[in-house]
């Protein structure tokens, strides 16, 4: 599934009336295809009572014109049209009966609220980016106080809740959590990211009669299962260990053994041929009794636990014999940290695939111009205040602009990202883009990070290129927290618990 931004729409929207498609008939389209999934969705739960919240642009008068279909199919609908005669449609339906049922005052939309099945939200689209106020949060608020006291009534959001913004994802505290969103034409990419998971419900898609040749130029897609699929590598009955790649990981230190342990067994889990774990000597025999299947590279150390910095020769010295490197879990960034990391990434072979991650992140960001410095190609893993330290800005700033900032530092950078979060979005230099349309509280945890970086790297030594593997990574990770998830619940699994569902998820994928 495509996915576009408001700026894509509304010249999608230009280019069909260009084309000789009127206003009026994508929006008759519009409103029919809302009318035929609420009609599904009263059927479902024997119900007939539907009211529409209409307000005053486009989006309402989509709604009306589903009213007006809901009507001649014989439902109940009533409409709150608070200020009604200001809907850009009145005339799309044609000869559609006009539902009777339309009132403009609270009181009377508290009193249809306590009978309704279902609930359409047609108040706000997706060019009102403003703070709800007035009678539409009055409306929003009453809606969701009667939909707490009766859950079994169902809200159905036309296009977007109203007040969730269809480009960051970020909503007014008022908006309306939705059941369903229906998304007219092209899905919103605000919908699938931040707030957006949280508030749109299970999101279809309408088609309204966009042409195809029109969606040409999208470059935004959700990672879905077929896309998945397709990239996931193919493992001849012939290879040996070296035709899945070797991977080098340097990671850990004293406080931070684990994040070696972790990435290490992930590359491995996800089916890496060989793994190597550079990480300080002091620290090897308990990986190694932990991971007896990896190879290691001893560090020297400037104390026990922490790598000196020369240690940056001996892994240069190795690197040539590698496919992939990943630098980052758990080294730490003490100045020897930081000289390793530089050095490293100063003098790294060519055609080495590179994955940044955790530390290493925070390391270039304390570097001017950082991506000036080191101007090759790689896959970085931020969370968002990685990345604001990485683009100078605020966590806040990030979050309110996930795709933009996501999309903008790629292209800036000349690196593949991986914007992890809700929503989790990868980018390209060259502007594809990749959203996993997921939001899971079991891998909002310690050591997460560190799986999916050890999963990136080891599907990089299996011949995927970096946006491949970033996204592919992505949607493997997130398979195999659902999958705890339901196994498990919400609170209590571990890091280390996704590397067994691991193989089980690829498995799962290929038999799909």
């Amino acid at each position: 599934m495509y996915i576009v931004s408001t700026t894509q729409m509304r010249q999608i929207e230009e280019a069909c009336v260009k084309q000789g498609i009127t206003t009026e008939t994508l929006m008759d389209n519009a409103g029919r295809a809302v009318a035929v999934l609420a009609r599904h969705l009263l059927e479902k739960q024997n119900g007939c009572r539907v009211v529409i919240l209409a307000g005053a642009g486009n989006n309402g008068g989509d709604g009306l014109v589903a009213g007006r279909y809901l009507a001649a199919w014989d439902k109940k609908v009533s409409i709150f049209e608070p200020f009604a005669g200001a809907s850009k449609n009145k005339t799309a339906s044609g000869g559609l009966k006009t539902p009777e049922n339309i009132f403009t005052d609270l009181t009377g939309l508290k009193d249809h609220l306590r009978e309704a099945d279902l609930v359409i939200d047609a108040l706000l689209g997706t060019g009102v980016n403003r703070p709800l106020e007035g009678v539409y949060r009055q409306a929003l608020q009453m809606t969701a106080d009667v939909k707490n006291t009766r859950p079994e009534m169902q809200i159905l959001a036309l296009d977007l809740s109203s007040g969730l913004n269809a480009d960051t994802g970020q909503a007014d505290e008022a908006c309306l959590k939705a059941d369903f969103t229906l998304s007219l034409g092209i899905a919103k990419q605000g919908l699938f990211t931040h707030l957006g998971l949280e508030l749109s419900g299970a999101v279809s898609v309408a088609d309204i009669g966009i042409p195809l040749g029109l969606t040409a130029d999208i470059h935004t897609r959700l990672i879905e299962k077929d896309w998945a699929k397709g990239v996931l590598p193919v493992r001849s009955p012939h290879a040996n260990k070296g035709s899945f790649g070797r991977v080098m990981i340097v990671a850990g230190s004293d406080p931070y053994i684990g994040a070696a342990m972790l990435a290490g067994s992930a590359a491995m889990r996800i089916g890496a041929g060989l793994v190597t774990l550079a990480l300080p000597q002091s620290l090897t025999g308990a990986v190694a009794a932990k991971i007896p299947e990896a190879t290691y590279l001893p560090l020297p150390e400037v104390s026990c636990g922490t790598a000196d910095s020369f240690a940056s020769r001996l892994i240069l010295s190795e690197l040539v014999k590698y496919d992939v490197l990943l630098i980052g879990p758990g080294l730490g960034q003490s100045p020897y940290a930081a000289r390793l990391v530089t050095e490293v990434l100063s003098n790294l072979p060519e055609e080495l695939k590179v994955v940044i991650d955790a530390d290493a992140l925070n390391i270039l960001a304390a570097i001017p111009r950082w991506w000036l410095e080191y101007s090759f190609d790689a896959i970085l893993t931020p969370h968002p205040g990685e990345m604001a330290r990485l683009a100078k800005t605020t966590a806040e700033a990030v979050q309110s602009d996930r795709f933009g900032i996501c999309r903008e530092s790629a292209r800036k950078w000349g690196k593949t990202i991986i914007l992890k979060g809700a929503g989790t979005i990868v980018s390209s230099p060259e502007g594809e883009t990749l959203c996993n349309p997921a939001a899971n509280p079991v891998l909002a945890s310690a050591g997460t990070g560190d799986v999916l970086a050890g999963i990136i790297s080891g599907l990089l030594g299996q011949g995927l290129n970096l946006f491949e593997a970033a996204g592919l990574g992505v949607y493997l990770h997130s398979l195999a927290g659902a999958t705890l998830r339901s196994e498990m619940g919400d609170a209590g699994v571990l890091a280390s618990d996704l590397l067994l569902k691991l193989p089980a998820v690829i498995k799962e994928l290929k038999q799909s």
